[in-house]
């Protein structure tokens, strides 16, 4: 049962200080001048991508920071504060490299759509810093996590991140999150190599991919996920096992909703890369089940989330899914935690 609860949200975290109740930043669309730049390929902003996983997190420094981030660059972190500068963000992120110094990202999905480029990462990282009030442990760490960034001028204009903030605290032994239960390891086989198709078009994914949020997390409509994912569909949830086939998806789904019964989700933003289609989403959800060993609280908790879809014949065929689950867990413990809703 306890297994089965830890699978619900797996629509699912990029790395910060404090979960606090965050605001909403001024978009970045709105803080940066237009100007005339000349235009960029697809290709040209995501190796701007891959140079700031690598320049700017590898190695820190407020010189690449200065380089590669608009002066006003917002970055929502997916939990904390959002940063409107860089001269901010640069602190943010020296207290990171100071908890981990060694930090490796492996990029495993990168896709891009005019000035908009995603990436799905998986990272690796040993601990001999204090982080979220853990002192150095010396601990091998990995986490995943995804990234949309806007680009204007040749530069990153704006970002979204969602890392898996649970599983790293996790890792160090932080007592402000649920220990991981041990289970059987599962063998999970990736999707269906893509196959590219005639009836495959960007704006038939799109449509694929929006039934998952419309149809299937609002509606609830479980068998919709016969008409649009492979039988064998993997589904890689973040702070949450992976899941292979459309039952064990069905599965997680009525868990999902049995917790937050009234979840309202809606799409953000979505782009199409080839057989890669990659959805922001943010929503509402009463916590009415139990969730990561809190009982229910009533909680209306906010959920934000990315999620990156590949396709291949008008089937949904691999899943990656990150959302703001620690900051989800910080609200209904907070609420929790209240006279009201402990009396």
């Amino acid at each position: 049962m306890v297994q089965t609860l830890r699978l619900v949200l797996f629509a699912v975290l990029t790395l910060t200080m404090l979960a606090v109740p965050r605001p909403h930043a001024a978009s970045a669309q709105q803080a940066t001048p237009s100007a005339d730049c000349p235009a960029t390929t697809p290709e040209e902003n995501k190796a701007l991508v891959l140079r700031y996983w690598d320049e700017v997190w590898k190695v820190g420094g407020q010189d690449a920071i200065d380089e590669l981030l608009a002066p006003d660059e917002v970055h929502h972190w997916g939990i904390g504060d959002d940063t409107t500068d860089t001269q901010t963000y640069g602190k943010r992120l020296g207290l990171f490299l100071t908890a981990f110094p060694d930090i490796h990202f492996a990029i495993d999905v990168i896709a891009a759509e005019g000035d908009h480029v995603a990436t799905r990462y998986t990272a690796t990282a040993t601990q001999t810093g204090e982080w979220q009030g853990v002192a150095a442990t010396g601990n091998q760490v990995s986490w995943s996590g995804t990234n949309i960034f806007r680009l204007a001028c040749g530069q990153i204009a704006e970002s979204w991140g969602e890392a898996d903030h649970v599983s790293l605290l996790q890792q160090i032994g932080s007592p402000n999150v649920p220990a991981p239960m041990a289970e059987p390891a599962a063998e999970i086989v990736a999707g269906t190599p893509a196959t590219i198709c005639t009836e495959d078009t960007p704006e038939n994914n799109l449509a694929i991919v929006r039934r998952w949020t419309d149809d299937v997390i609002d509606q609830g409509n479980l068998d919709a996920l016969d008409e649009i994912a492979d039988p064998g569909v993997v589904h890689h949830p973040g702070a949450f096992p992976d899941v292979q086939g459309v039952d064990a998806v069905k599965g997680t789904l009525a868990n999902l909703r049995t917790v937050f019964p009234d979840i309202n989700n809606k799409v953000d933003e979505a782009f199409v890369d080839g057989d890669i289609v990659v959805v922001r989403w943010s929503g509402t959800g009463t916590q009415n089940g139990p969730f990561m060993g809190v009982e229910p609280t009533g909680t209306e908790v906010m959920m934000t989330g990315i999620n990156v879809y590949r396709l291949s014949c008008d089937r949904i065929v691999e899943v990656w899914s990150e959302a703001n689950v620690l900051d989800e867990l910080h609200q209904i413990q907070r609420n929790a935690a209240t006279p009201e809703a402990t009396s």
